[in-house]
């Protein structure tokens, strides 16, 4: 996998795994990585994916990007490449190690095994597993370090027998640490993914084709289910991770809802992890082969969200240069997760609502439908509810996306995440597999905090931690939160007086919020919360009783 390590000084402060999506860099917290750095801009640049593992580095602040001492506006980045990030260097692996450390010399991508570290420090060898087709039982087999042998003859560790694969088809072998097949001159060919090969490498998670069989090759380790909430956790579902019983509970429903077809709804605050939880259901699913397409539609001006949404034909509009696709064909197959879809206008829901009872589409400028086979999973922080009584969202497409519904609280109501996400975040972005200690006090400062963004504001303050840090401990020192206006700073002093309480200063940022604005719903709005959680935190905490009475 693709990963930015970040250094300081020649020593590696972060890691940053690089999934497929675009990374943005810059001073500000909103950023995915924020680089504490006075003299750089709010948003400095990106790593924008250009699929096979390929990145590119494009300026977005306005003073260059510098890539080996040279400027550009945007810049292929190859194996080795470092860009300058104020005063980091972030050096681009293609084929790191798992220790995030080394690269790869021959500048491929780790395939075929999963590598993981014992605790001894050793590395160890997942076994690889062998989905085999219906045609041959539809079975999963274990890949020994002899290989295996498929074809239509009896005689072979794998029989297929579909009328187009040969006699003896092709040998699955491994060779040190990785995965190959090779092509025992068979008619109709063995081909990785779309490509013919004679003998080549298998990644991680590859379809093999022999002629119309399809073979899959994966790791024990992602065969992995959702843990049951039992026991003292923690809990674990693809890439989220919790200690809180009552949240696991939402990891096993997630596990039950994945395998299904049906539209999945996310709702939670901004930063919560929407887009993770759409992520775990694609890998549970019968889909996870497919691809999985994020489209954040507040992200994309008004007027190019069709296009992105539904493509577009040479000629459609001015600048429509080139035939476009859009997000449902590139997910085609696979799922499309639509985050803040309660940001859409109007007349773009009236579209997307006809996709989704049509499953097809039609392009910007297009005649005729292109049907797409697309699982959508949409999310939003807004209470679409009330947008439909305003006139903001459409009832009909209410109904279309809310079909299975996944609520995700807030980070500040499951208290017993914060240490231990700080503890995984410092594991997962800490480079060299080293893994600072995170001391008693900085531990009780993240504890004291109410995280008005989530996991994905404890993220950057642990990032920023890591790059500001001596590399052996996290300390109180090391954990700033920056508030994002000096007027809000201001207002965080009013709110907290020395010897408060946690729940009295959330209560005193509660009832001024009332005061403020009047209303529970207008105090929910400009604090950013569901309206259902500030009345019931407000209730708990006796500002609505007290209100009634007043």
């Amino acid at each position: 996998m693709p990963e930015l390590v970040l250094t300081s000084d020649g020593k590696p402060v972060l890691r940053c795994p690089l999934h497929g999506q675009a990374v943005s860099v810059g001073r500000s917290s909103a950023n995915d990585v924020s680089v504490p750095d006075d003299a750089m801009p709010p948003l400095h640049c990106s790593f924008e994916p250009q699929g096979g593992g390929r990145y590119r580095v494009v300026d977005r602040g306005g003073q260059g990007v510098f890539v080996g001492g040279a400027e550009y506006e945007h810049k292929d980045l190859e194996d080795g490449d470092e860009v300058r990030l104020g005063h980091l260097i972030a050096r681009f692996l293609v084929g790191a190690e798992e220790s995030g450390t080394t690269a790869r010399k021959d500048g491929a991508q780790h395939t075929g095994i999963l590598r993981t570290r014992a605790g001894d420090g050793a590395l160890t060898r997942l076994d690889l597993r062998l989905r085999l087709p219906a045609s041959a039982g539809g079975r999963v087999l274990e890949i020994p370090p002899e290989g295996l042998r498929i074809g239509a003859h009896p005689d072979n560790d794998v029989v297929i027998d579909d009328g187009f694969v040969s006699s003896f088809h092709a040998q699955i072998f491994l060779r040190g640490e990785r995965l190959f097949v090779r092509d025992l001159d068979s008619t109709n060919g063995t081909f990785v993914g779309a490509v013919r090969v004679v003998e080549a490498e298998v990644p991680l998670g590859s379809t093999i084709k022999l002629g119309k069989a399809e073979l899959v090759a994966d790791s024990k380790e992602s065969e992995e289910k959702v843990e049951a909430p039992s026991g003292d956790g923690p809990w674990r579902c693809c890439d989220l991770h919790t200690a809180d019983a009552t949240f696991a509970r939402t990891f096993a429903f997630i596990e039950k809802v994945a395998p299904h077809d049906a539209t999945v709804c996310v709702f939670g605050e901004t930063g919560s992890g929407k887009e993770l939880v759409a992520q775990a259901i694609h890998k549970l699913s019968g889909r996870k082969h497919g691809p999985f397409v994020p489209l954040n539609c507040a992200a994309i001006p008004q007027n190019l969200i069709e296009s992105e949404l539904f493509g577009h034909e040479k000629g459609a509009f001015t600048g429509a240069d080139r035939q476009r696709q859009g997000a449902f064909e590139e997910a085609n197959k696979g799922t499309l997760f639509l985050d803040e879809v309660g940001e859409l206008a109007m007349d773009v829901q009236a579209k997307l609502l006809r996709v989704l009872e049509t499953r097809a589409v039609r392009r910007l400028g297009g005649r005729g439908d292109i049907a797409v086979d697309v699982r959508v999973v949409a999310a939003t922080h807004r209470d679409l509810l009330q947008h439909v009584r305003e006139g903001k969202f459409r009832e009909d497409l209410l109904h279309r996306l809310y079909v299975i519904p996944v609520n995700l609280p807030p980070l500040r109501e499951r208290r017993a995440d914060v240490g231990h996400l700080a503890q995984h975040f410092i594991g997962t972005l800490s480079p060299g597999g080293r893994k600072p200690e995170l001391t008693t006090e900085a531990r009780k400062k993240l504890e004291r905090h109410p995280f008005p963004g989530n996991v994905r504001e404890l993220r950057n303050v642990i990032q920023r931690a890591l790059i500001v840090g001596d590399g052996k401990q996290v300390t109180e020192k090391d954990i700033v939160f920056i508030p994002v206006t000096l007027a809000e700073a201001t207002l965080v002093g009013q709110v907290y007086r020395p010897g408060m309480t946690m729940d009295e200063v959330e209560r005193e940022a509660y009832r001024g919020a009332l005061k403020s604005f009047g209303s529970a719903a207008e105090a929910a709005r400009a604090l950013g919360l569901p309206k259902t959680t500030f009345w019931r935190r407000a209730t708990a905490l006796g500002l609505l009783a007290d209100k009634k009475g007043a």
